[in-house]
């Protein structure tokens, strides 16, 4: 038998009927004057049905001739999600000290037609911080409809395309080398619909990969020197920034100064520091070559915010052998980052 759910009734309640039978009638049921009843339906719908079905009620078999309320019976299917693909499957790359825009995007139904989608989230994620995890440039991106960085688009019928996106730091976690090798980016998106139904899925994981790239402040000025003099004390210094994702490193490759002309600085006659140094009494320089690239252990940690960027300094000096032209010389000093 069928509980009191109604509210706003006149008169006692007397217990109705619960039908199960693929029939829509009920059998007979008596009920007195002054008391009401409920009837309970399970009905199962199909994708074919709509809004807008009534349910009449009989006399022993004759219709009523007019209703004060009509049950009507609306239809409530919850939304599902499909194909949800992250950076169209492939690995992230990213952009040195700038963000690089991801997309989830997957196919989301509503049999109630598209209207009735009205929100979305999704979580971009390096495997090992969880779905769960909270916003974080290195690891976890969230974006919604309510931020504007999900939308529903390209609807028609009952289907739209739910596409959210995330702008990915520079700084974002790899997954290809190092600590995280063996782990993935991943997408959670979920879907909710105007009366609470929600559908959620992920897409197959990707690569993020590793950035090593590094970014220096100017070029080097050894200022004005005479020939059979160095620079001494007073070192130029160039500022390297880390715009990647990696710890880093330094190789340089070094060029002969030249004039222009028939007379040359050797690249050996610079050295360079993580300190600064006097020229001729300094024991831990490097020296560089044009013909072997040195390395640098600078030790660049990988940034772990945006900004400000992580950075160091390198300290050069330079000497200028005796008989070398009195001009101005010029050559060029490549720096490469390496992963340390």
């Amino acid at each position: 038998s069928t509980t009191d759910l109604l509210s706003g009734t006149n008169g006692a309640f007397s217990a109705g009927s619960v039908v199960t039978s693929p029939s829509s009638i009920t059998s007979s049921l008596d009920v007195d004057q002054n008391f009401y009843t409920e009837l309970e339906y399970a009905i199962v719908s199909t994708i074919n049905a709509s809004d807008g079905y009534c349910l009449r009620v009989t006399n022993n078999g004759t219709d009523l001739d007019s209703y004060a309320t009509v049950a009507e019976m609306s239809l409530s299917f919850d939304p599902t999600i499909s194909s949800i693909i992250l950076n169209e499957g492939n690995p992230i790359t990213l952009q040195p000290g700038a963000t690089t825009t991801v997309y989830a995007t997957g196919t989301v139904s509503d049999l109630n037609g598209y209207s009735d989608l009205v929100l979305a989230t999704s979580t971009i994620y390096r495997s090992g911080a969880g779905a769960a995890c909270v916003a974080d440039t290195n690891n976890c991106y969230i974006s919604n409809t309510s931020a504007g960085s999900c939308s529903f688009t390209d609807c028609a019928g009952s289907t739209c395309t739910i596409q959210c996106q995330a702008d990915i730091y520079y700084n974002a976690d790899p997954t290809d080398d190092n600590i995280y090798e063996g782990e993935e980016w991943l997408a959670y998106v979920e879907v909710e619909d105007a009366a609470g139904g929600y559908d959620f899925s992920s897409a197959m994981g990707v690569e993020l990969m590793t950035l090593r790239y590094i970014s220096t402040n100017q070029g080097i000025d050894y200022g004005t020197l005479e020939p059979a003099q160095d620079t001494g004390a007073n070192n130029a210094s160039t500022t390297i920034y880390n715009l990647g994702n990696d710890n880093l490193d330094i190789d340089i490759e070094a060029t002969d100064l030249s004039n222009g002309l028939s007379s040359i600085i050797p690249a050996t006659e610079q050295k360079f520091s993580t300190s600064t140094f006097t020229y001729n009494s300094c024991g831990d320089c490097g020296t560089l070559s044009s013909s072997t690239i040195q390395s640098v252990p600078l030790d660049l940690p990988k940034p772990s915010t945006p900004a400000p960027f992580v950075n160091d300094v390198l300290y050069w000096g330079i000497n200028v052998p005796f008989g070398t032209a009195a001009t101005s010389h010029q050559g060029v000093n490549t720096l490469y980052a390496v992963g340390e």
